[in-house]
């Protein structure tokens, strides 16, 4: 368990609050990932979802079908997939990317470890489900949440704030779980925007969000031209930024500045990607 980063989340109520936070529907096809012992998993199934769960660890459905109870199992409502989430840090992994057409909802308790790239990848994967409500660790719900202008404000706030509508539910203490964590933890929920960029698009934002925030002391002119090799003037000449902008760092743009630069920047270097 602890080589996976689990940590189980053993208070049932909070356990229902965050299948209500999720909005669950009898009939809906929802998706977890790192179901443990599938204690989130039995509340799903209460509140009639078709459960697709993806664990890592073969040992836990054993334990799964002892604490899942076989009146909430029958009909085949539950799927347990043994895969691993990522395929890499930036790739998710093909039993992962195979459940997840048809998805309504991801409903988790996240591994710490998966979390930030797990959801990063989601954000620009087209079949990601339409909303994602996840316990994961409170200061990267922070980054997830951060507006500009903050310490936390940074890729990932911008990606979010880009594609979905991300905001913080609640906070869990750390004696909520076994093993004890040595951090806090949130529920964050994700709804994908309407009219969302495509999956090239976001990921055109990525890379250029890679080069802004590559020197966070430096002017985003400044740091663009570090990171890709350029000089500032040809890289001024690209983005055509205001003379109050050029003097301004990354972390003081709002992401839909942050987006329309990292399209102008797609257009002058499209076969640039800094993901594989």
């Amino acid at each position: 368990m602890k080589r996976h980063g689990q940590n189980f989340l053993l208070d049932d109520n909070l356990l229902a609050a965050i299948v209500r936070d999720a909005e669950v529907v009898p009939g809906e096809v929802v998706l977890e990932i790192g179901p443990g012992p599938g204690l989130l998993t039995r509340h799903l199934l209460a509140a009639g979802a078709e459960v697709r769960a993806v664990e890592i660890d073969p040992a836990m459905e054993a334990v799964a079908e002892q604490l899942v109870e076989p009146a909430l199992r029958e009909g085949g409502r539950l799927t347990w997939i043994h895969a691993d989430a990522l395929d890499g840090p930036r790739r998710l992994g093909p039993g992962l990317r195979a459940a997840l057409p048809g998805t309504r909802a991801l409903v988790a308790n996240l591994p710490y470890h998966v979390a930030a790239p797990l959801l990063a990848c989601l954000m620009s994967e087209e079949a990601a489900p339409e909303r994602q409500v996840v316990m994961i660790q409170k200061e990267f719900a922070d980054r997830l949440t951060a507006a500009p202008g903050g310490r936390d404000y940074g890729p990932l706030a911008v990606l979010a704030a880009v594609t979905s509508r991300a905001r913080t539910l609640r906070r869990v203490p750390a004696r909520a779980f076994w093993p004890v964590p040595k951090v806090q933890s949130a529920v964050l929920r994700l709804d994908r925007r309407p009219g969302r960029p495509a999956s090239a698009e976001v990921r055109e934002l990525e890379t250029f969000l890679g080069l802004a925030f590559h020197a966070r002391r430096k002017t985003l002119l400044n740091s663009v031209a570090e990171a890709s090799g350029r000089s500032a003037g040809e890289v001024q000449s690209v983005l055509e930024l205001q003379e109050n902008e050029q003097k301004k760092r990354a972390e003081t743009f709002e992401p839909l500045q942050l987006h329309a630069l990292a399209r102008t920047w797609a257009d002058y270097a499209p076969d640039e990607r800094l993901r594989p």
